[in-house]
């Protein structure tokens, strides 16, 4: 007799339906004279995804973060790109960029340095910082960058060459290796332009472009969208790190179109000046008027644990306030997920370990598309 094949569903702890795959074997019990089922070997357990490739974009601290967790949790086959935003123009990275003619190192500097496998007193001489002779101090590992990219064929040759350094066996690439600046278009008409700028613009922003608007990603960027099994985006700042990254023509394209785990990350507290009064609808919405409707997102994480009184005061005191949970989430997509995401410390952060276990849990159990 023919093997039994049953298909049954069930829930995991986001809400998603999964189809197992049970067969059993049909054999005669001749003593008994009736026919008894058998479940085979490996046919009660739910086939994850096998996780080979992940991409994480954006900048600033979020970046980094996302990048720590995501290495702790994944299997060490799976090769992790970052696309890091390119358009940082304050601090030692706008002076090394006006100086020198060189992409931003600060943000690449930091990823590079969450997914370095080597002894972590060299990673933190990379982030001793130098006087820079009345300007901003600069970070060993700024100075690394910037002497690689003056001698190294390219930008990304001069990336990977300090990744070779730090022992990563994953990829690091700006958005873009053009020298570009982000132009924000604010509700009173006014343009605003540079990255340390917007932020001071002294009204909300309506839209984000780039300049030169004609840029090209970097060589890379758009085939690894393309065979990712996850995208993250966030958290971070939503204009100066997240859609720096997106408004690269192509880039939002491709994470529209991609088959992978689409992730957007929220933020856990506002941001003066860029996202003051937003809640999670507000920071979609931003999303979706830059080219990523929500039908493009599969998940959006939004944390559940409470925000310490003091810490709220302090951050209260800077102008920044806990986001508000005020999505209503569609039948279909994106799927809110909702969990305790914040560190424990003093600074109002996201946890890699706890963010890092929710992506790969999301990524591994994701239905094939």
């Amino acid at each position: 007799m023919a093997d039994i094949v049953v298909l049954q569903e069930e829930r995991d702890r986001f809400g998603r339906i999964h189809q197992s795959r049970l067969q059993y074997a049909v054999e005669f019990d001749p003593a008994q004279g009736v026919h008894r089922s058998r479940l085979l070997p490996g046919q009660c357990l739910r086939r994850e995804r096998r996780l080979t490739s992940v991409v994480a974009l954006g900048g600033g601290r979020g970046l980094p973060m996302v990048l720590t967790g995501l290495r702790r949790h994944l299997p060490s086959e799976c090769r992790i790109t970052a696309v890091v935003t390119a358009a940082d123009d304050g601090g030692s990275s706008g002076v090394l960029r006006e100086q020198y003619g060189v992409l931003p190192p600060g943000d690449i500097r930091n990823c590079l340095l969450a997914l370095a496998r080597v002894a972590p007193e060299v990673s933190a001489a990379l982030q001793v910082r130098f006087d820079g002779n009345g300007g901003p101090a600069h970070a060993v590992g700024n100075l690394l960058l910037t002497a690689l990219d003056m001698v190294a064929a390219d930008e990304v040759a001069a990336i990977r060459l300090a990744a070779s350094l730090l022992n990563i066996e994953d990829v690091v690439l700006p958005a873009a290796t053009a020298r570009v600046h982000l132009v924000a278009e604010l509700v009173d008409g006014r343009c605003v332009r540079g990255e340390s700028a917007i932020p001071r613009g002294g009204a909300p922003i309506a839209r984000l472009r780039i300049d030169p608007p004609d840029t090209a990603p970097t060589p890379g960027v758009l085939d690894a969208l393309r065979t990712a099994d996850m995208v993250v985006l966030g958290p971070g700042s939503l204009y100066t790190s997240i859609l720096a990254s997106l408004v690269v023509p192509g880039v939002a394209e491709a994470v529209a179109k991609a088959r992978s785990a689409r992730v957007y990350v929220c933020n856990l507290m506002t941001e003066p000046g860029e996202t003051d009064g937003y809640g999670v609808a507000a920071h979609l919405e931003a999303l979706t008027s830059h080219g990523l409707p929500l039908e493009a997102l599969d998940y959006v994480i939004v944390n559940t644990s409470p925000i310490p009184p003091k810490a709220q005061a302090r951050y209260a005191a800077q102008g920044a306030e806990p986001i508000r949970a005020d999505f209503a989430p569609p039948a279909g997509r994106p799927l809110v997920v909702s969990a305790d995401v914040l560190d424990a410390g003093p600074v109002i952060r996201h946890a890699a370990d706890k963010l890092g276990a929710i992506l790969c849990e999301l990524a591994a159990g994701h239905p094939d598309r």
